[in-house]
């Protein structure tokens, strides 16, 4: 049975670590915008644990909800929205922000980065397949089982945590030499992730002509992701989980007469002013 809430209720991937842009965005939209927040993790874990009782003690007021979600599995992506379907019977906001930069399997890559890298053409099928599975594949899985409970909701908005790295417009002139301009496959999930919101941005409406749904770039920020190591985008430089989450957050609060089907970001060359959203070229 459904609790009725007349609070706004947001669900963030991937929102597990108090560290990381998914809980900072939480935290924002928690305690100045006083939404009900779910935290999406692929396991219950102990972070998980950590992440909601923190967010708890900061001062969310209107709930806070640990939910486990592996965006890697069709049937776990089901079985949660079945279980926020029983619990709230509806969604306002849906934050697409779990994600992989590197393979799972090539843990050597993972345990040297930055230091080692691979070339494109040292990609293999199933590299691109262990990415798309997460940064691609289930993106589609969770649109499709939330937007009925999105359906539901009086101002829908769907946020895809996408990245500049997924811009073709901006990987054209972006610098080989750096750690964005060889990832091939977090590229091209991106890149694949962008074209989904543009798709969905049009074909969504037609179950809630409210809906929004639009990718947004945090930026080169300093998390797990990866390593916590400072920026190799010089004019960048190095932003933290709180400034990267601004355009989730922003995005997620968009007024009734917000853009649709847009990308966005607050870092050069695009802006020269944190909080100052611009478009990014697809």
């Amino acid at each position: 049975m459904s609790t009725p809430t007349s609070t706004p209720i947001v669900l963030i991937t991937g929102a597990n670590r108090t560290d990381g842009i998914g809980y900072a965005a939480a935290r924002q939209l928690a305690l100045q915008h006083g939404f009900t927040v779910i935290l999406g993790s692929r396991t219950l874990s102990p972070s998980l644990d950590e992440a909601v009782k923190q967010l708890e003690n900061e001062g969310a007021k209107h709930g806070v909800h640990a939910l486990q979600i592996d965006v890697a599995s069709s049937e776990s992506v089901k079985k949660a929205a079945t279980e926020v379907a029983e619990k709230f019977g509806r969604l306002d906001v849906l934050v697409n922000n779990g994600a992989l930069g590197l393979p799972p399997s090539r843990t050597d890559i993972i345990e040297a980065y930055p230091k080692k890298k691979l070339a494109p053409t040292e990609h293999t099928r199933k590299d691109f397949e262990e990415v798309f599975a997460v940064n691609t594949f289930g993106i589609v899985d969770t649109i499709n089982a939330f937007a009925p409970l999105l359906a539901k909701s009086a101002s829908p908005r769907i946020v895809n945590v996408s990245a500049g790295a997924g811009s073709l417009g901006c990987m054209s002139w972006y610098p080989t030499n750096t750690t964005g301009g060889t990832n091939i496959v977090y590229s091209a999930s991106k890149a694949a992730l962008n074209m989904l919101t543009v798709m969905y941005s049009k074909d969504l409406p037609k179950l809630n002509p409210s809906i929004k749904v639009n990718s947004g770039c945090p930026g080169y920020t300093n998390t797990s992701i990866n390593k916590h190591i400072s920026s190799v985008i010089v004019e960048a430089g190095e932003r933290t989980p709180d400034v990267g989450a601004g355009v989730v957050v922003w995005l997620a609060t968009l007024p009734d007469d917000g853009p649709n089907g847009k990308f966005y970001c607050d870092y050069p060359p695009y802006s020269q002013k944190i909080g100052d959203f611009k478009v990014i070229e697809w």
